[in-house]
Formats: structure tokens, sequence, C-alpha cells
């Protein structure tokens, strides 16, 4: 049995012998096997509770309830269950700080998941304040999970960095469901680094098969990033692991969607089919994940000289739907591969600045600059936007004759007072 999901606050609720507490148990270890499906109808008849049973213990029971049909992406099920969860709590009077937390937690895991980042990160912010306040530290790996994925949609590697070393420090200390917190270290340093230096915890997360499982019905993207980063390292037998264990999990639990569409996705850029690719693209729930399958379906077909006017197509709808959840990271990558066809969008900058650009500058250049700023090389830079280091490299030089500096410590000193 894994330890508490709710540790820190809620030791006293779970472990009491009733009903409610039983199946929420069950619902935890099952999803931490990763049986989502069980995990699933367990949560389900926690959250339908004994009007008798503590208060808090039927509002956690509902919270985590919501936390399982978000990672289901049943998004609208999980809405109505929220709403109808804060109603109740609202007719019985001024919830407790921890409830309160555990709410601003879900609801923001709900808006991420939903594809609203920056009110998705607002909400997580306030829930872990209140936490903090009320000693919870439970609520921490959630929250720096989505903090960290977030940071990283909207490419501020800065804070990304900063959620990624928090987890760290929690997962020294054995929090329940480090699956999700793994995985999005190894996304930080791919991309600060390379994938290489990322290597030995790519492996870690696949050769551990509890982890893996964990991971796979808990983040719908993880299973296609694995299998990219594995096959950039050559590592053809963890990509091959990846998405045979994918599939097994789909194969097991066939009525989610978002299970089977991250298996195609894995399987389809594994095996570069492009039916899977497509049908993955096509019912996926996600809509970020679902942009993913489209442009790997688009490199797919992009060395097929007569799919380049359905290539085109294809990249300008993902670069749509990425700028919709505020995948600006994203955005930039598709926007490079768009300019190799002659098709010029503009790059969102990294940081939203309210409309003012200092300087005069452009969108690259202020999203070099961003980056620069950070403490970031020329190739770390060129690796996040998706360009080559001399490319960085001039438009570096434009930014330093606009802004009158000559080093990359002026400029970290004049974008620290600027943001």
């Amino acid at each position: 049995m894994p330890q508490n999901p709710f540790s820190g606050f809620g030791d006293d609720l779970m472990q009491r012998s009733c009903d409610t507490a039983g199946f929420l148990r069950r619902s935890a270890s099952s999803w931490f096997n990763g049986r989502l499906d069980a995990g699933l109808h367990c949560a389900r008849e926690a959250a339908a509770g004994n009007r008798r049973e503590p208060d808090e213990l039927s509002q956690l029971a509902r919270f985590w309830y919501v936390g399982l049909l978000i990672k289901a992406r049943d998004l609208d099920a999980g809405r109505r269950v929220l709403e109808s969860a804060e109603a109740v709590a609202d007719r019985g009077g001024a919830a407790s700080d921890r409830m309160t937390a555990v709410a601003h937690n879900v609801r923001g895991s709900l808006l991420f998941a939903m594809g609203s980042v920056d009110d998705a990160m607002d909400e997580i912010s306030t829930g872990l304040r209140i936490a903090e306040r009320c000693g919870d530290r439970s609520l921490r790996p959630p929250s720096y999970v989505v903090l960290a994925l977030g940071a990283l949609r909207r490419a501020d590697m800065r804070a990304c960095r900063h959620f990624v070393d928090k987890l760290s420090d929690e997962a020294l200390l054995g929090y329940f469901g480090q699956a999700p917190g793994a995985w999005v270290a190894a996304q930080a340093v791919e991309a600060r680094s390379g994938v290489e230096s990322a290597a030995s915890l790519i492996a870690g997360i696949v050769t551990n098969p509890v982890v893996l499982k964990q991971l796979l019905v808990s983040e719908p993207a993880a299973a296609s990033w694995l299998v990219r980063a594995c096959v950039k390292l050559g590592a053809h037998d963890l990509a091959k692991a990846a998405v045979e264990e994918s599939a097994a999990l789909a194969a097991e639990q066939p009525e989610f969607s978002v299970i089977r569409g991250s298996a195609l996705h894995a399987a389809g850029l594994l095996e570069q089919d492009a039916a899977k690719l497509h049908e993955a693209a096509d019912i996926h729930p996600d809509r970020w994940c679902a942009a993913s399958a489209r442009e790997d379906l688009a490199s797919l077909l992009a060395v097929r000289c007569s799919e380049r006017d359905r290539t085109i197509r294809i990249l300008e709808s993902v670069l749509d739907t990425y700028a919709a959840v505020s995948a600006t990271r994203d955005s930039a990558r598709v926007v490079n591969k768009l300019r190799e066809y002659g098709v010029r969008r503009g790059t969102t900058r990294t940081v939203e600045c309210e409309g003012i650009v200092p300087h005069g500058l452009t969108n690259t250049e202020f999203a070099v600059a961003e980056l620069v700023s950070q403490g970031h090389t020329n190739n770390e830079v060129g690796r996040q936007l998706f360009i080559s280091r001399h490319t960085v490299a001039f438009h570096l030089k434009k930014v330093f004759q606009k802004m009158n500096i000559t080093s990359r410590v002026e400029l970290a000193a004049a974008w620290k007072v600027f943001t």
C-alpha cells in the first residue's frame, strides 16, 4: 500500500475505518499502480459518501475524484463535480484553510488541462500559499509539477528550474506519486542542456514499472515525450518499452480515449506510422496532446514532396492550438518549421508584458533577451527557441545595440529592472 497521498493534513481522515476513507485508500492505491479505471470507480464511491461522515473527509473525497477525472481528461465531468463540491462547501459555511487550499489546487489543475495556463498557475499559487500557512506539505509536489509544466510551456526556464528544484527537495522526503515530478524534471534538463543530460533520469523512469505506469495514466503527454527522447538517445529498447507499456494500459482500460490516444501517439512516433498519428490526433481529448500528435504527423508528411501543402495546413492548425493553450515554447518551434516552407508567422514572446516591448525589440529579440538574462548560453537559447546559435548571436547583437549595452551582465541587470 503506498503512503497516504494527503499526508500532512489528511492522515487523521484517511485512517478512519469508515467506508469513504476505505474507498479513498483503494482509489489511491489503484491509481498508484496504473489502474485509472479502478481508481476512478473507488473515487466515485468515496465522493458519493455518507452524510454521517466528517465534512472534511467528504470534501476531500470529492476533490480527489475531480483530480482523477482530470487525469482521465473527462474535463466536463470534473468541472461539474468541482462546482457541486464547492456548492456543498458553501452551504456548510466557511471551509477550513486546508480544504480551501485543496480547492484552489484542483481548480488550477482543471484549468491547466483545459489550456488556461495563466489562470491555472494563479490558482495553484494561491492554494500553495494557503497550504503553507496552515502547515500542509501534501500539496507541494502536485503544485510544483503544474507550476513547472506551466513555466516550461511558456518558455520561462528560470521559473521552471525553480519549481523543479523544489520538487527535488520533496522527492528526498519520499512524497506520494513521484512519477510526474521525475518526468517534469527530465523535461527541464532536456530543454536546458540537451537530451543526453537527461538520459539517466529517462532510463530510470522507463525501467521502473511502477513509476512508468503511474506516469502514463497521469500525464497524457508523457508517452510520446519519452519515445521521442529515447529515439534521440538511440535507446530504442527503452522507446519500445514505453510504447509497449502504453499499449498494454490502453488495452486494459479501453474506456479512456486519453490513454489510447497517448498510446497511439507513442507507437506512431516509434513506428513512423502516419495512420496511428492521425488517429491519435483525432481521438485525443487533450488539446495540447492532439496538437502535438498533428505536429509529429506533419513532420512525417514533410519528407514526402507531394504532401507540402497538407503539411503547411497541419502546422498552421497546430500553431493555432498551441497559441490558444499558451504553449509559447511549442509555438516558437512550429513558427520556425513554417518558416522553412516560406510561411511567416509572428514569434510569440516568452513573457507577456501587457503589449509593451522595451527598446523597440522584435518578438524574437525579446525572447532571446529574456533567456540570455536568465543565464542561458547561445546554444541553450537556440535549443529552446529552435533556432541556431548563430541566429541567437545575431539577435543578441541587435539587442545590445538597441539597449545600448555591451555585455550579458548589463543585460541581466537591465532586464531585472524591466521585468
